[in-house]
């Protein structure tokens, strides 16, 4: 707390605000998906917030989002599996309402055309991409949270 003194203020006082600490090895998340709709690989950059108990709560934002190309070993795995859908809709009228009928029908939900195994291996892909691209990505995104007033540690543990 500092309290300015001078003939122009008369003892205003102003408290320091606190940096929040970001741990970019547990606190920043990137989700991958696929997109079967647009028929695209899309990921988003977020990082999470916690409660009074330290608990982790909500998502806090978004730090970065895009779409990766098909050449990645997740892209790979999609198309020579045939699992990709027949491509972008071009219509609104295309594309299902996302409600329980829809997404338990295997035509609309990826995962109910898959076996327990092949659903597995799909899983270890979404993980190593999140790995890759938090690594590749690590200066910008440290950048953007330094901007947004974070201190930024490499691990909590």
């Amino acid at each position: 707390m500092s309290a300015a003194r001078d003939r122009f203020s008369r003892g205003i006082v102003a408290f320091r605000q606190m940096r929040e600490v970001v741990a970019y090895k547990e606190d920043l998340h990137v989700w991958v998906y696929y997109d079967q709709t647009d028929d695209l690989l899309r990921y988003e950059a977020y990082v999470i917030d916690y409660d009074d108990d330290g608990n982790p709560s909500t998502l806090a934002f978004v730090v970065d989002d895009g779409i990766l190309p098909w050449d990645c070993a997740l892209g790979d795995y999609l198309t020579k599996r045939r699992l990709r859908s027949q491509g972008a809709k071009q219509s609104l009228w295309d594309i299902p309402r996302h409600t329980r009928a829809t997404l338990s029908t295997p035509e609309f939900n990826l995962y109910l055309q898959l076996g327990k195994e092949e659903r597995g291996r799909l899983h270890h892909l979404f993980a190593c991409e999140e790995l890759r691209l938090k690594a590749m990505h690590r200066s910008t995104w440290q950048k953007r949270l330094r901007a947004l007033g974070y201190d930024v540690i490499a691990s909590a543990y």
